[in-house]
C-alpha cells in the first residue's frame, strides 16, 4: 500500500513538473480545446459537442447529459474536466455512481495527461488525479458522503460532474450538489442513462426547465459509425443472406423502420464509434424496453408517477403545519417485509389532513410500535394497519386500540386515489419535513399496465392505509368513528348518516 502511494505521488510530481514547463500549451489551446482533444483521439459528435462548448464557453451553468450505454458520457466528463482545469485553472470534482464508473472517468483523464496518476480508487476516499501549479485540481470519488467532503471549491471556479447519477442514492446527490456553494463560478453537469423510472435523475429530466437545467440528449445513432451501404435495402439483403431465419429478417426490417430510418447514413454528422451492426444486434437480443432505455436513451417504458410531483414537493416544502390539540387523530401501519415497517399519525383539522408523525423500523418487535403509539395524543383510538400481519394486528387490539385493517388487494387503488385527491387540493399538510417520506412519495410509480410498482414504498402504503379512516362508511356497512367529535371536524371531515350510509360532506357542496 505504501509503495503504491509513493508511485502515485511520483506520477503526480512528474505530471505537475511537465505542466509547469508547458504554459504555452495553455495559451495555444485555450480557444480551441477540440483540436487539442482530437489529437488525443477524443470525438464529440452531435449534442456531445454542443454540451462541451456551451459549458466551456460559459453559456450554460447547469447541464444534463442523457445518453445510452457506451454513448460517451464518461468520455465527455473526463475531457471537459481536463479542458477547464488545464486551460482555465478550474477545480473539478467528479462523483461517480460506483467505483467502476469512477475508474472509467479516471482512465479518460489519464489518456490525456499521459500518466497513470491513479491506478486504484477506494470507497470512502477522494482521489486527486492532477494538481496544477496554481493549486487547482481534478478529484474523483465514488458515491459516498465521506468521499464527497473533499471536493469543496473554496472560492475557485468549479465544475461538478455527477456521472451515472441514476445509480446514486438521493442523499449522495444532495450532498454532492452542496460542494459548489462556495465556488466563484459553479457549473454542474449531471450525466446518466435513465435506467430507473424514479430517483433524482428521472425527476431532473422531467422537470429540467423548472430547475434551470439545459437537457442534451443523444442516442447510439448520434455516436455511430456511418453505414457503408448505398441503399438500406442492400443492408437488409446482406443481413438476410446465410439462411437467416425469416423472423430475424423481420426484426431487421422492424429495426430499420422504427429506429434506424437511414440515420446511420447521415454524412453531416461526425463519425462515431458504435457500429450500426452492434445497435441492430442489441435490438434483436434485448427486450424493447431495455433497448429503448440502454441504447436509444429513452425513458423506461410505462413510466408514470402515482402522485403529482409538484404538488407533493410543495406540500413538504411549505412551512410545517401545527398540531391542534383535541382535533381527531388516528394511526396507520405498513408491516412491510423482512421485518421492515412504517407507522404514522394523521390528524383532521377542518378541510385538511395533517401528517403529524411518521417513522420506520427494521427487525423490531410489535411492542416497540405499541410504545411509540402510546406516546401520542391519548385521543388516538383507531389504527389502520395493513392486513398482512394478523398476529401483530391482534396485539394492537389487545393494547386497547380499535384496529380497522386494510386489505391492499381491495383498497390500494382507493387509498392511492385519496392521497392524490388530498395532494392535488393542497389538503395534506406535514407537520415536519419527513425527507424519507417525501422521497418515497416522489418515486411512487406505475408500470406499463398502470399497476402501482412494488418497492421502496412502505411509507406510501402506510399513508394510503391511513386514508381508510376518511373513506369509512362511503359504501355499505358501518362507519367506525369512535371518539370522533362531530363538532371538532369541519367541512370535508364532517360526517352524517343516511340510513346505513355515511356521507362525507365538503364545504364546496
Amino acid at each position: 500500500m505504501r509503495k503504491a502511494k509513493q508511485l502515485e505521488t511520483a506520477a503526480l510530481a512528474r505530471l505537475r513538473e511537465r505542466l509547469e514547463k508547458a504554459d504555452s500549451l495553455r495559451e495555444r489551446n485555450r480557444e480551441k480545446p477540440f483540436e487539442f482533444l482530437a489529437e488525443r483521439g477524443f470525438r464529440f459528435p452531435g449534442p456531445m459537442g454542443e454540451l462541451f462548448m456551451d459549458v466551456y464557453q460559459g453559456r450554460v451553468d447547469r447541464a444534463i447529459g442523457l445518453a445510452g450505454r457506451g454513448g460517451g458520457k464518461s468520455c465527455e466528463a473526463g475531457a471537459l474536466a481536463f479542458a477547464l482545469w488545464a486551460f482555465d485553472d478550474w477545480n473539478v470534482g467528479i462523483v461517480s455512481g460506483s467505483r467502476e464508473q469512477a475508474l472509467r472517468v479516471i482512465e479518460y483523464v489519464q489518456d490525456i495527461t499521459g500518466d497513470e496518476v491513479v491506478a486504484e480508487i477506494v470507497a470512502e476516499e477522494t482521489k486527486t488525479l492532477v494538481k496544477g501549479k496554481r493549486g487547482n485540481w481534478i478529484k474523483a470519488a465514488s458515491a459516498s458522503t465521506k468521499a464527497i467532503r473533499g471536493l469543496h471549491a473554496k472560492g475557485r471556479k468549479m465544475l461538478l460532474i455527477l456521472d451515472e447519477e441514476a445509480e446514486m442514492d438521493p442523499a449522495i446527490v444532495r450532498s454532492a450538489l452542496s460542494v459548489v456553494s462556495d465556488a466563484k463560478r459553479a457549473v454542474v453537469l449531471r450525466l446518466s442513462t435513465m435506467h430507473k423510472i424514479d430517483g433524482t435523475f428521472a425527476d431532473l429530466v422531467d422537470r429540467h426547465e423548472k430547475m434551470g437545467y439545459r437537457l442534451y440528449r443523444w442516442d447510439s445513432f448520434d455516436v455511430a459509425t456511418r453505414c457503408k451501404t448505398k441503399d438500406c435495402a442492400d443492408c437488409l439483403d446482406a443481413f438476410s443472406q446465410g439462411n437467416t431465419p425469416g423472423e430475424l429478417g423481420q426484426l431487421a426490417r422492424d429495426f430499420h423502420d422504427r429506429y434506424c430510418r437511414e440515420r446511420a447514413k447521415d454524412t453531416k454528422r461526425p463519425e462515431g464509434w458504435i457500429r450500426v451492426e452492434t445497435i441492430r444486434q442489441n435490438y434483436m437480443e434485448m427486450p424493447t424496453s431495455w433497448f429503448e432505455t440502454e441504447v436509444m436513451a429513452l425513458k423506461p417504458s410505462g413510466e408514470g408517477k402515482v402522485l403529482d410531483y409538484d404538488k407533493v414537493k410543495a406540500a413538504f416544502e411549505a412551512s410545517p403545519a401545527k398540531f391542534v390539540p383535541g382535533a381527531p387523530i388516528w394511526g396507520w401501519v405498513d408491516w412491510g417485509f423482512k421485518g421492515q415497517m412504517t407507522a404514522g399519525v394523521y390528524q383532521a383539522v377542518g378541510n385538511d389532513v395533517l401528517l403529524v408523525d411518521a417513522t420506520a423500523w427494521t427487525g423490531v418487535d410489535v411492542e416497540v410500535l405499541i410504545a411509540w403509539f402510546r406516546g401520542k395524543e391519548e385521543e388516538l383510538a383507531v389504527i389502520n394497519p395493513d392486513s398482512s400481519h394478523p398476529f401483530e394486528n391482534n396485539k394492537l387490539r389487545e393494547a386497547g386500540w380499535e384496529v380497522d385493517e386494510v386489505v391492499f388487494g381491495a383498497f390500494k387503488e382507493t387509498g392511492a386515489g385519496f392521497l392524490k385527491w388530498l395532494f392535488d387540493r393542497e389538503r395534506l399538510k406535514p407537520c415536519a419535513k419527513f425527507p424519507d417520506v417525501l422521497a418515497q412519495l416522489l418515486a411512487w410509480s406505475r408500470d406499463a399496465q398502470g399497476k402501482i410498482i412494488k418497492g421502496f414504498d412502505h411509507y406510501c402504503d402506510g399513508m394510503l392505509a391511513g386514508t381508510k379512516r376518511l373513506s369509512a362508511g362511503m359504501g355499505e356497512g358501518t362507519a367506525r368513528f369512535r371518539k370522533w367529535d362531530p363538532g371538532a371536524g369541519k367541512g370535508f371531515f364532517r360526517m352524517r348518516r343516511t340510513g346505513r350510509r355515511a356521507e362525507m360532506m365538503s364545504d364546496e357542496r
